[in-house]
């Protein structure tokens, strides 16, 4: 089989999806295959060398880090040292290994929350792909308990596609996947046409707080249901609509972009939270986004209430501001209302505001119909055809 290098298959993925390290460009192809190190008949590749998605930036601190290394004091300081986390990021990739082996050291010794576990904040978690239903089935969680790193092994059918969720309250410093001696690995490209990422920029909820582990992350969920690349930028506590945060998203080549930040963001008029407020902030931040990229659709969310409550005062100004837009002759605009959200019963939340994994996948089916109705006619029926046979020849890594 004909040896391609490590970046172009990267590259070749979802039409570029994939975000390149700034030195990639520099990188050989063939010692990039050959830097994978067989150890007691395991052939393992580092994470540099694999297919992902959710790694919007090529300017970064660490390769795995969601926002670039020059983020200013422009954007409030959780932005800052969440930018490491890596809610959103997978792995996605076809391989005809027999065995997969998976090892991941974390960012940050901290594993878990009073209200999340190890498993969510800290692990990971891996799907495969049904060809048959076309759709992504759950296969195992990698657990965690030590912060100097952990692992995770298992059996695998050759040929098929494979996605691993990485952490969404921690980041990574390392990740390597192991495989047999003489197998492949290389990209499994999206069924349903869209190429660019929905991009979900939003709060702790966004940000996948409190899924059980990152697959139920309600982003992450989106992104199997419509098998479509996104990128998450929920920052816990943190995501207030900062002008240059909208600078940030624009330099990402978007199919959708999704805005879920009132949790975090108070009314001048009524509770004033300077810097953070709806009525100040919102306005400029949607106008940039749409003036730096014109056309695209985007996504105005209420806030979500897991008791069904009435609007509320942010709820109605960014309503007022919808209608406007609309007025003024804006297209592709989509509105979320918060009674599309949730049964409100309180069965989907774990302290009365974030959503456990039953809630996780109500945010999922609200957004993803908003999403569906934003992307229109690029997105493609859900029936797409079972990978060929030779899907683990091609374009793939030895």
């Amino acid at each position: 089989m004909k040896k391609v290098s490590v970046l172009a298959g990267i590259v070749a993925l979802a039409g570029g999806v994939w975000a390149q390290a700034p030195e990639a460009a520099k990188w050989d192809p063939a010692m990039a295959v050959e830097k994978a190190v067989v150890t007691n008949g395991v052939k393992w590749i580092d994470g540099r060398y694999l297919p992902i998605e959710g790694r919007a930036f090529n300017d970064v601190e660490h390769y795995y880090d969601r926002l670039p290394a020059g983020v200013t004091t422009n954007v409030n300081g959780g932005v800052r040292g969440m930018k490491h986390h890596t809610s959103g990021m997978i792995f996605r990739f076809v391989t005809d290994s027999k065995r997969l082996h998976i090892k991941w050291t974390p960012y940050a010794r901290g594993l878990s929350m009073d209200h999340m576990p190890a498993t969510g904040v800290s692990g990971l978690d891996i799907y495969r792909w049904d060809a048959a239903r076309a759709r992504w089935l759950y296969v195992k969680t990698g657990r965690i308990t030590n912060p100097d790193g952990a692992a995770c092994d298992l059996a695998w059918t050759p040929g098929t596609p494979c996605i691993v969720n990485l952490p969404l309250y921690n980041g990574i410093r390392s990740f390597a996947l192991g495989i047999d001696p003489a197998a492949t690995v290389g990209p499994f490209p999206h069924t349903r046409g869209v190429e660019k990422p929905v991009v979900f920029y939003g709060t702790s909820i966004t940000h996948g707080g409190c899924a059980s582990r990152p697959g139920l992350g309600f982003v992450n969920i989106v992104g199997r249901d419509l098998d479509v690349p996104v990128v998450g930028l929920g920052f816990s506590g943190s995501g207030v609509m900062e002008l240059e945060m909208s600078e940030h998203l624009a330099r990402i080549d978007a199919s959708c972009y999704v805005l879920d930040c009132l949790w975090n963001m108070g009314m001048k008029r009524g509770h004033d939270v300077p810097g953070r407020n709806v009525d100040e902030n919102y306005e400029p931040f949607i106008r940039n986004l749409r003036a730096k990229r014109p056309g695209v659709p985007i996504v105005m969310a209420e806030q979500c209430d897991v008791f069904m409550g009435a609007p509320n005062a942010k709820d109605r100004y960014i309503r007022a501001l919808y209608e406007k837009l609309v007025a003024e002759g804006w297209t592709n605009l989509v509105y979320l209302p918060k009674d599309k959200m949730f049964t409100g019963d309180g069965e989907g939340t774990v302290d009365g505001c974030h959503p456990n994994d039953l809630g996780m996948r109500s945010l999922a089916d609200a957004f993803g119909a908003a999403v569906k109705a934003a992307l229109g006619g690029a997105l493609c029926p859900a029936a797409p055809p079972r990978p060929a046979p030779e899907a683990a020849g091609r374009d793939l890594v030895r």
